[in-house]
């Protein structure tokens, strides 16, 4: 079994278990609604709060929108795709789907990395679909400075590093761990404590979630090191993942 086969499976098995409406869902819908429940929040709270007040409380902008958007990635969707893939390393070795895969001769290498990309595809696919249509309805909603679609690209390049990371580390627990939930609740830990790290000066870079902090700068320049720390990380996580899922006996 090939790394094309193995990545086909994961596709059908993706669909079937609606593994990609959770990730639309966790990713596209806050898009849409963050910005509209930005415009209305001031009309929602004007019965208790005077006129004057919420204008110089509630003014957005455009980067308001995307800004408060890409936290509730971070916040709530980073929820949504550990758990989504929490099991996705020890469901096959302890409900023992791996057997028949392997008595057809796949390579346990390939099958790692055939779950990896599949994920990261999904993921830097809807990252991309919910950012523009998030760019969209920021730039319609609210007046400012309208977002580019340069800054749009460099924030879904910078969004892209870190999930990847995120999905890489999820891997990590999954291979650790016999249980979902415990691999769940190790990744979610291990990746909302980098921003713990970030809220240090001299650490800063050297933790992932400074990528979602530089997302609101318009250049790249203060990123490179943040970003090769996290692909160093994203292909440790890989390899360890690799080693742990190899040194496996399956019977």
């Amino acid at each position: 079994m090939t790394f094309k086969a193995y990545f086909r499976k994961e596709f059908i098995e993706g669909i079937r278990q609606y593994r990609y409406l959770i990730f639309a869902i966790g990713i596209i819908l806050f898009a849409i609604l963050d910005p509209i429940m930005l415009k209305l929040l001031p009309s929602f709270i004007s019965n208790k709060i005077p006129n004057n007040l919420i204008n110089q409380l509630f003014k957005f902008n455009p980067r308001d929108a995307l800004a408060n958007y890409i936290k509730d990635l971070f916040q709530i969707s980073t929820l949504f795709i550990i758990f989504s893939n929490a099991g996705s390393i020890n469901e096959e070795i302890y409900s023992q789907k791996i057997v028949l895969p392997f008595s057809k001769g796949a390579n346990k290498i390939q099958i790692v990395l055939a779950k990896y990309f599949n994920t990261a595809i999904a993921i830097c696919f809807f990252l991309f679909i919910g950012l523009t249509l998030n760019q969209y309805y920021a730039n319609l909603l609210f007046e400012g400075q309208k977002l580019s679609f340069s800054h749009i690209i460099c924030v879904f390049y910078l969004l892209c590093i870190y999930y990847l990371f995120v999905i890489s580390l999820t891997l990590f627990f999954s291979s650790l761990t016999k249980k979902n939930i415990t691999a769940g609740i190790l990744a979610c830990t291990f990746a909302y404590s980098t921003a713990l790290i970030s809220q240090f000066e001299k650490l800063k870079k050297f933790s992932p979630y400074n990528l979602i902090l530089l997302t609101n700068n318009d250049n790249l320049q203060n990123a490179t090191e943040t970003i090769i720390i996290s692909i160093l990380l994203t292909i440790l996580f890989l390899l360890i993942t690799i080693v742990q899922f190899n040194n496996l006996e399956v019977i």
